[in-house]
């Protein structure tokens, strides 16, 4: 995958070339000049991630909030008692007890709350659609710089790259905690878990749910 972004634009380099070719005589044999042309696009990265912040908790009887629906998660079980195999539970290594769905994204978005006080939320699911996948792309990687600690994937599924990186999700942890982002075509989608020691729980969410997105 292309490095992390460090500098405020992308350079954009096309060379094309041209063939012309003189007439021959029989004196003077055919020639054939080559000439290559050099267009340099400078793309101004506009897209700012967005703040990484605490997820508001979600205890018993409590309405989800704006924007979130309880229903389950259109990429992944959430128990093993959904699905033994592959489930948010098991990847994440917490109970979950509520699993709401973000529906002002499109595609959807999915959040994953515990079983216990504070009822936080243990992991989530973003989304953001781009005009074009190399866009998603970038978004990607400025997400990754956003955060620290941040560190390529190639090919976290087949022909889709990713970055990890930290960033705040479960308030008490703060800016530490583990994310995975990727590009799938035009989409860009960060996974955020509440563990804050190793980036395994967050990469393997990912792995989990990028086939389905």
């Amino acid at each position: 995958m292309r490095g992390l972004v460090a500098t405020a634009a992308l350079a954009v380099v096309v060379l094309s070339a041209c063939s012309v070719t003189g007439s021959s005589s029989p004196t003077q044999p055919e020639t054939t000049v080559t000439s290559t042309v050099v267009h340099t696009r400078t793309v101004a990265p506009t897209f700012k991630p967005t703040p990484a912040k605490s997820v508001t908790p979600l205890p018993p009887g409590q309405a989800p909030g704006k924007g979130e629906v309880e229903r389950a998660c259109p990429y992944i079980a959430s128990t093993p008692t959904d699905n033994p195999d592959v489930n948010v539970a098991d990847i994440e290594g917490d109970h979950v007890y509520r699993t709401t769905v973000l529906t002002t994204m499109k595609p959807v978005g999915c959040r994953f709350y515990f079983y216990a006080g504070p009822y936080e939320a243990i992991a989530d699911i973003t989304t953001q659609a781009f005009a074009t996948a190399g866009e998603a792309h970038d978004a990607m990687v400025l997400t990754g710089n956003a955060g620290h600690q941040a560190q390529g994937v190639k090919n976290l599924v087949p022909g889709v790259d990713a970055v990890l990186f930290k960033a705040t999700f479960f308030g008490p942890d703060g800016p530490n905690d583990w994310a995975c982002a990727f590009a799938k075509g035009k989409v860009l989608v960060i996974v955020h878990t509440q563990q804050s020691d190793v980036s395994f729980n967050a990469r393997s969410l990912a792995q989990a749910v990028a086939p389905k997105i």
